[in-house]
């Protein structure tokens, strides 16, 4: 069962949630369901507005940036240099993502601050 914990300084909140299906799901989707606050526009990935900073906790993550993730953090200044070149390198935070973008797996343990 994947768990997530969103944090925001800015708004004053913390939820922490759990992913009780065996279906990955989107961040965002997350959000919506348990009615965290995020900010988002597009959903697709293109503009950047639910750029989150992940962390992950427990075992190592090993995410992968698809093609629209990779080249928004890239334009907004938040993709790590490591990364820029080749998005199938390992990830292992904490980094921005994309909340519309990043799928929680059903193994997956995570902080995400906004």
């Amino acid at each position: 069962m994947g768990q997530v914990q969103f944090i925001s300084p800015r708004i004053g909140g913390d939820w922490s949630m759990s992913c009780r299906n065996h279906q990955p799901i989107s961040l965002l989707k997350m959000a919506r369901i348990w009615n965290v606050p995020l900010p988002v526009h597009c959903q697709k990935g293109l503009c950047g507005t639910c750029a989150v900073r992940v962390t992950p906790q427990g075992k190592q993550q090993q995410l992968c940036l698809n093609a629209f993730e990779k080249q928004t953090l890239q334009c907004l200044g938040k993709l790590p240099a490591m990364l820029a070149s080749d998005g199938q390198k390992p990830w292992k935070g904490p980094y921005w993502r994309l909340a519309c973008q990043c799928i929680v797996g059903s193994g997956d343990q995570f902080f995400v601050a906004f």
